[in-house]
């Protein structure tokens, strides 16, 4: 043990002593002149992809810099990126005999021209799923899925793969569940779903939905009145609001 400690001590000392020597030569280090006078390429600027997952674009500004810092002959350059191929899921409601398409390529890629990628569908029917083993082969070798007609039995998960032909690397995996429902189980209209606050909003107004203030109608004092003297005409435009209450299934008061 005191033999350690004894090295430990000569090891700190030989350190010690030589530390300021290896300063003091970097501090008279001389560069040379051909290198005080080189002139390098370098990126300046550049941005970010165009897409968070899948085959994008970004944008690079390079410059000739020397030692004068200034930047010469610049030039910009469009490439390719690729961040996280596999896409995740997008989930899809659509109404019975409507027409509908799923496209699994941005418009900037389509730009190249869809010619530089293949395709590749596959389709598990009846289920919203990533599970891959449970997919079967999709006749389509197009970037969408149309469907002039959707019925039910186009419900399902479909499974879109990206690849370049160049090199038949991957570039984009998405999945899209597609739910389809009968016209006459419900309405999707999402105007006549929202509250009279929540419409307000809709248009732009400025409306606390939080502090459980309902709106105002300013038929609710007349009708009052004409329930107090009992023989009282109908206001006007009752009838009207009490029918769109009825037909969103909520209650006016």
């Amino acid at each position: 043990m005191r033999n350690s400690a004894t090295g430990f001590l000569l090891g700190s000392l030989a350190l010690a002593f030589c530390l300021p020597l290896v300063v003091a030569s970097l501090e008279t280090l001389a560069i040379p002149k051909r290198l005080q006078q080189a002139v390098g390429r370098v990126i300046v600027h550049t941005t970010t992809c165009t897409v968070t997952c899948g085959l994008g674009y970004k944008e690079e500004t390079v410059c000739e810099v020397g030692p004068d810092g200034v930047r010469r002959k610049c030039t910009f350059q469009r490439l390719e990126c690729l961040t996280n191929w596999i896409c995740g899921m997008l989930h899809f409601t659509v109404v019975l005999g409507r027409r509908f398409q799923l496209s699994c390529l941005s418009s900037d890629i389509l730009a190249v021209g869809k010619e530089a990628f293949r395709f590749t569908w596959r389709f598990a029917r009846g289920i919203i799923s990533t599970d891959d083993e449970i997919f079967k082969p999709f006749q389509v070798d197009s970037h969408f899925v149309r469907f002039e007609s959707v019925q039910e039995y186009d419900a399902g998960t479909y499974r879109c793969d990206v690849q370049m032909l160049k090199n038949f690397r991957f570039v984009k995996r998405l999945y899209f569940g597609l739910r389809v429902l009968p016209s006459n189980l419900v309405n999707l209209n999402f105007h006549q779903s929202l509250t009279e606050n929540q419409k307000l909003v809709d248009k732009g107004l400025e409306v606390n939905l939080d502090n459980g203030s309902k709106p105002y109608h300013p038929w609710k004092k007349t009708v009052a009145v004409a329930v107090g003297i009992g023989r009282a005409p109908p206001a006007e435009g009752v009838n009207g609001a009490h029918g769109e209450g009825q037909h969103r299934g909520g209650s006016l008061f």
